[in-house]
């Protein structure tokens, strides 16, 4: 593996085709839905994890944001652009850790050929890259110490390693809490908050709770994520997380989220063995005093931990 490749999907020469997946992109697409086509990609990766044929549909649409079309009823976001689930497919200059996405990995005819102006131009061998801003033209030599090559096209994924998930302890997921404030969050926004939490990471059979944080107006970060900790603990002592969760399998991440507020996001990870471990399913949301159970005989909302009195 090239040394600035780390977190790159390579593609392989032949892959299986996904007729499930491809025509529903394809239609998106042509109907001018990029936003909805991206969501499909999405929530497939999510589910099966990396794919080269959701790879390849992504990259055109990533990439195809410089100018405006009339025939596209429905851009991508910036959320999507910046998705962890797409850090595989991405470039990122090794001296800004600017990125964008290029297609030239989608194209064997890159032999021989002049780009002007490209965004960016990458070492052949070592795939040290540098955006257009960074490059200086007079000097193509590689900047990594020790590598004879010179930058130029084509531009492969280099991966981001800002896109890498919050707890590696497993690939397995167990319980992930969102703390908020202000404004509750939503499971949309939950989405994209596992997203950017949890990249890449088994969520099958996971539970999602969303509360607010009861951490006082002026606490600092600190002061919160130690609430958070007291949360997930007591989460453990009734059962909800397995044995050890809060001492050896929990991170804390902190997002900020436009015009929403500060989002505190704990993820637990599965141990290595053990029920959790085989978790399977799709996920359990509880957002805010949203009740644990359904059903005719289920009890009125829990209320959140810590609330205080009225």
């Amino acid at each position: 593996m090239a040394e600035h490749d780390a977190e790159a999907f390579h593609f392989p020469e032949r892959h299986d085709p996904i007729p499930e997946l491809t025509d529903e992109v394809d239609r998106l697409w042509n109907e001018g839905q990029h936003r909805s086509a991206l969501d499909t990609i999405l929530r497939f990766l999510r589910t099966n994890g990396k794919s080269a044929t959701a790879f390849e549909w992504a990259l055109p649409l990533l990439r195809n944001t410089r100018k405006p079309d009339v025939n596209i009823t429905e851009p991508i976001t910036p959320q999507q652009l910046g998705n962890p689930y797409f850090a595989p497919i991405a470039t990122e200059c090794s001296r800004c850790v600017n990125f964008w996405y290029s297609a030239h990995v989608l194209r064997k005819d890159y032999a021989g050929m002049t780009i002007f102006n490209p965004i960016g131009q990458q070492c052949p061998v070592c795939r040290y890259t540098l955006c257009r801003t960074c490059f200086t033209p007079q000097d193509a030599r590689c900047p990594e110490p020790g590598c004879s090559g010179e930058l130029g096209v084509p531009v492969l994924p280099t991966g981001r390693p800002r896109g890498m998930p919050a707890n590696p302890h497993t690939e397995k997921l167990e319980h992930v809490l969102i703390l908020w404030r202000d404004t509750p969050t939503t499971r949309e926004e939950a989405d994209e908050l596992l997203d950017l939490a949890c990249t890449g990471q088994d969520r099958g059979g996971i539970i999602v709770r969303s509360q607010v944080s009861q951490a006082g107006e002026r606490a600092s970060y600190g002061e919160e994520e130690q609430l958070g900790l007291v949360l997930v603990g007591l989460y453990e002592r009734h059962g909800t997380i397995s044995e050890g969760g809060l001492r050896d399998r929990t991170r804390v991440v902190l997002i900020d989220s436009p015009g929403r507020g500060r989002r505190l996001v704990l993820v637990t990870a599965a141990p290595a063995t053990g029920t959790a471990s085989q978790l399977s399913g799709p996920i359990k949301y509880f957002l805010s005093d949203e009740p644990d159970a359904e059903g005719p005989d289920t009890p009125s909302p829990r209320r959140r931990w810590f609330r205080r009195k009225t």
